[in-house]
């Protein structure tokens, strides 16, 4: 009889023993999947962010464009009288405008890879086209031979760029302020985070599987 005893308690020892250390495996791959889970939600907030930082540099982009633009069409004015000069700040003109488009562009692609929604960045678009039209409508009244041609023109726009500029800024600084917060609340220590997260996901199940080991045990006959 205690011959039976001790082999049914050896036999239960070894199913005890076979169970625990499957149940620790078990928990222990369950809680690396669930950081390495984790870590890929996280991957992805960070590389939102790059996104965030890469909209800034495109909205830096194109104010110093947009800049740039408005200084060139007034030194081409003010050279009207002297062709070199004024074919140089002409084509600088021409390409400064196309800076600031493709700044804004850029801006919006980044934008709707992350799925945000590009209103803002498109009315900048929109306004910068039509910015673009007054300039042209002006420059072709513009008569270089006559004294106050340049003058003249150059009094069609003024102010004409000042609702971009502020539109610009505003745009720029929301994004700033939005990419900031998204940067403040990422982690410093993201992988001692995720391990410790891991290491709890897989204690937590190691525990609930012996806890039901433990339970089935009790009610067996």
């Amino acid at each position: 009889m205690l011959k039976r005893i001790s082999f049914n308690s050896v036999c239960l020892s070894k199913a005890a023993l076979v169970f625990i250390v499957s149940a620790a495996l078990l928990s222990i791959v369950g809680g690396y999947q669930l950081s390495q889970l984790i870590s890929r939600v996280a991957d992805s907030s960070a590389q939102r962010s790059i996104h965030l930082l890469e909209i800034e540099e495109s909205l830096d982009d194109a104010a110093i464009g947009l800049g740039r633009q408005i200084q060139e069409w007034k030194d081409m004015l003010l050279r009207a009288n002297d062709a070199e000069l004024y074919s140089k700040h002409q084509k600088a003109f021409k390409e400064s405008s196309i800076e600031v488009q493709y700044a804004l562009l850029s801006a919006q692609t980044a934008m709707q890879q992350i799925g945000m929604d590009t209103a803002e960045i498109d009315h900048l678009i929109a306004e910068h086209k039509a910015l673009i039209a007054e300039y042209m409508d002006a420059y072709a009244r513009l008569k270089p031979s006559v004294a106050e041609s340049s003058s003249r023109v150059d009094k069609r726009v003024i102010g004409a760029d000042r609702k971009l500029q502020h539109l610009l800024a505003s745009v720029k600084a929301g994004i700033s302020d939005y990419a900031k917060q998204q940067l403040s609340g990422m982690p410093q220590t993201q992988g001692n985070r995720y391990l410790m997260i891991g290491l709890l996901g897989a204690t937590s199940l190691f525990f609930m599987a012996l806890r039901g080991f433990a339970l089935g045990y009790s009610f067996r006959p």
